[in-house]
């Protein structure tokens, strides 16, 4: 990491995610050092990181742990204003589920805690003082679900789409077989789950497809660098992502005539 950046392993996490990325990509691997820093307190200092190398036949007191990218925060979310409320009455959104602006396009380690507490403090006091009642329930009839299983070879399909084409690094042609794959799952499926899934994802793959430059966390090989007057936030819409894959539909690979395959999804 030293030759990528002079604060090495406490560079943004972004640099540091994209050279954990190529060491492995490269073949070389990646991995976590603490054999002179703790050696044998390794156990007596992080418990539960033994116990999980352990249990995957390392001993991270005589060996590096190998290390990879990981899924972690995201600077989206459901929109609120400073008061953590949201666009429909009655709903107040806060911590990781909220986008607040607070963490720009980079989010920090500890920024999510600090922000979690203020508005958790700001939403109990608006709620509080909030003049809206609770709304009346009323009588809902039962939905009858066709499939409440999720496809396991569908969602792990999803899965590994997120990671190949919407991961660290992204670019054009990748992002947008996502998005086809993501809003066909998601028009399709009568899994309410896989269904969530597939809109989140959807959401993620066209905002990163729309965004043609590098910010934070989100890099693109094919346009590697910051746009000064694309340093803003942008909102969208499962409506507007769904018009994303429908501009996209057109760029799919023509394929040979198959036999039809039904799988369950």
């Amino acid at each position: 990491m030293a030759a990528r950046h002079p604060l090495a392993e406490l560079a943004p996490r972004d640099i540091v995610a994209r050279g954990v990325f190529a060491e492995i990509t490269a073949g070389r691997g990646a991995f976590l050092d603490a054999r002179e820093a703790l050696g044998a307190r390794f156990a007596a200092k992080f418990p539960t990181v033994h116990a999980s190398c352990l249990a995957s036949g390392i001993d991270p007191a005589r060996q590096p742990i190998p290390v990879a990218p990981a899924a972690h925060y995201h600077m989206g979310g459901i929109a609120v204003d400073a008061r953590g409320r949201s666009s429909i009455e009655g709903l107040w959104a806060g911590g990781e589920v909220s986008s607040t602006g607070a963490h720009g396009a980079n989010r920090l380690a500890s920024n999510s805690l600090l922000e979690a507490v203020v508005y958790a403090a700001r939403i109990a006091e608006d709620i509080n003082s909030s003049s809206i009642a609770a709304p009346a329930r009323a009588a809902v009839a039962p939905v009858i679900l066709s499939n409440v299983t999720m496809p396991s070879l569908v969602e792990a399909s999803l899965r590994a789409m997120m990671a190949s084409h919407v991961g660290v690094i992204r670019d054009d042609d990748h992002l947008a077989k996502a998005v086809r794959m993501f809003a066909a799952i998601e028009h399709n499926t009568t899994s309410v789950a896989l269904r969530n899934m597939a809109s989140t994802a959807l959401l993620v793959a066209a905002s990163a497809w729309t965004r043609r430059e590098s910010r934070g966390a989100h890099y693109r090989a094919d346009y590697p660098t910051e746009i000064p007057a694309l340093a803003q936030r942008t909102m969208t819409t499962l409506a507007a992502a769904s018009d994303v894959a429908a501009s996209l539909a057109d760029r799919a690979p023509a394929r040979p005539a198959q036999p039809k395959l039904t799988v369950p999804v």
